[in-house]
């Protein structure tokens, strides 16, 4: 693949600055981790919720809390039972279990209300840990083992302030913020790509690509759910069928068919739902396996808006998988790529069912339902076509620059308050797509891996050096 300047220019400012900064490298992680991945992982709930302490007592996690962005401790308000013992405070959690004497917690009064000290490694020799008050304080080992086979870090669950680096970024030519930003994006991109490239090598192109896709219909709270159901059904085995078996199985697979009360649903739901079943009972006992309730895909339906249902990006999948030969051909040859052609293949998109319903227990639409908008589009463009794209197509980088930012999200509106403050030119640098990503990229590479809150963090003094 062609390396790609800017996102070089850019992983060559960000590692100068991150040069003296460790990452843990924990046994059983394959990748070294920094104590902000590790405490976005507990705060997920990743470790689960009970665990033996070092002196074999049960403990139990009741309440996480809140995570602390500030100094004190990394999680406030928890709620904690150990031997069925209730108790209130907070948590503090450490790559190794000395770091609470290297960070003097014992003699701050900041830090007397934890009550768990959760670590990953430890010396061979017993090691307590103390409050200034000299109250012992319940520990807990954590290792990888415990992890969910899915969890990764979310550190975008951290909160945002305004930092030190408004003041540079304000004061700077709106040419030199936008060619910071354009490589932190490039580079952000880069990322992408070398992920999504691993993955074709290891199952093949269009393997990568029904994945990828399937992932980005998950929206952010259903993405490994759908990446589960994928990796199930392979694409090789999915096109061998006729559309009917194919969306049973899909349906079936997510385990919505199982629970789904004939009495529960509108008439005309009812007529869909025995299509889909007289195609599932025939499949359903090679799949078995999958439909015990610890192996089905964990669906979060809270907060979802009724178009985002992960029923109805299901039946989106399945629509996909109907005219896969035309979504696939475009991303199989990077000299055959069309935008516009794409997109319009993918916003034509129409199901019988989906195409005026929400959910297998709603009611039909009193008009048609686009079974994927322009900004689902966007979404997939953004993650999937360019990152595979570009790098073997680099003029494609131009293309990539002016694709505007249809949507908006809490972490785009955490970083701009980050870094720009009341500044106007902060709405200025989120009209494109590139904008929000190069926005994120920094945002993740400097705010989140600073736990100084702002004081200590490097990069308002690096930026004199951009030019």
């Amino acid at each position: 693949m062609t390396p790609l300047p800017l996102a070089d220019r850019y992983a060559r400012f960000r590692d100068a600055v991150f040069s003296g900064i460790e990452e843990a490298r924990l046994p059983g992680f394959a990748e070294p981790l920094t104590e902000l991945d590790l405490q976005s992982l507990w705060f997920a709930g990743a470790f689960g919720s009970d665990f033996i302490s070092t002196e074999g007592k049960a403990v139990r996690i009741s309440d996480f809390g809140t995570w602390n962005s500030g100094p004190g401790p990394d999680f406030t308000g928890c709620a904690i039972s150990v031997e069925n013992q209730a108790l209130h405070g907070d948590i503090e959690l450490d790559p190794d279990a000395r770091d609470w004497e290297r960070h003097q917690h014992g003699a701050n009064a900041d830090y007397d209300r934890v009550v768990l000290h959760l670590f990953f490694n430890a010396p061979q020799e017993r090691f307590y840990t103390r409050t200034s008050q000299h109250r012992e304080i319940t520990q807990v080992v954590l290792n990888a083992s415990m992890l969910a086979h899915d969890s990764k870090p979310n550190r975008g669950l951290a909160a945002a302030r305004l930092g030190r680096c408004a003041t540079p970024l304000h004061a700077m030519e709106a040419s030199r913020v936008q060619s910071i930003i354009e490589s932190a994006a490039q580079y952000r991109l880069e990322l992408k790509s070398k992920r999504l490239h691993r993955c074709v090598a290891a199952q093949g192109r269009e393997e990568a690509i029904y994945q990828a896709l399937a992932r980005a219909l998950g929206y952010s709270s259903n993405q490994q759910p759908f990446v589960l159901i994928s990796q199930r059904l392979p694409l090789k085995g999915l096109l061998k069928l006729d559309p009917a078996k194919r969306e049973a199985l899909l349906f079936g697979v997510a385990g919505f068919l199982e629970v789904m009360q004939e009495s529960d649903t509108k008439p005309e739901t009812r007529a869909y739902l025995r299509k889909l079943w007289s195609e599932w009972w025939k499949a359903r006992n090679e799949c078995l396996r999958w439909l015990d309730e610890r192996q089905l895909p964990r669906w979060k339906l809270k907060t979802i808006r009724p178009g985002n249902h992960p029923q109805r990006r299901l039946g989106a999948l399945g629509t996909m998988l109907n005219a896969w030969s035309q979504i696939v051909a475009p991303l199989a040859d990077a000299t055959r790529w069309s935008q516009v052609a794409w997109r319009e293949t993918l916003l034509a998109l129409a199901h019988e069912f989906w195409s005026t319903h929400y959910t297998l227990l709603a009611a039909p639409s009193s008009k048609p339902i686009a079974l994927i908008g322009e900004t689902r589009v966007q979404e997939m463009l953004a993650n999937v076509a360019y990152p595979l794209l570009v790098p073997e197509r680099t003029r494609l980088w131009a293309e990539y620059l002016e694709l505007p930012a249809l949507l908006d999200n809490q972490k785009v509106r955490r970083a701009v308050l980050r870094l720009f403050g009341d500044d106007p030119r902060g709405k200025d640098f989120t009209k494109k797509l590139h904008h929000q990503q190069g926005l994120l990229q920094i945002y993740e590479d400097f705010c989140l891996e600073d736990d100084s809150a702002c004081a200590n963090c490097p990069f308002p003094e690096r930026l004199k050096e951009w030019s």
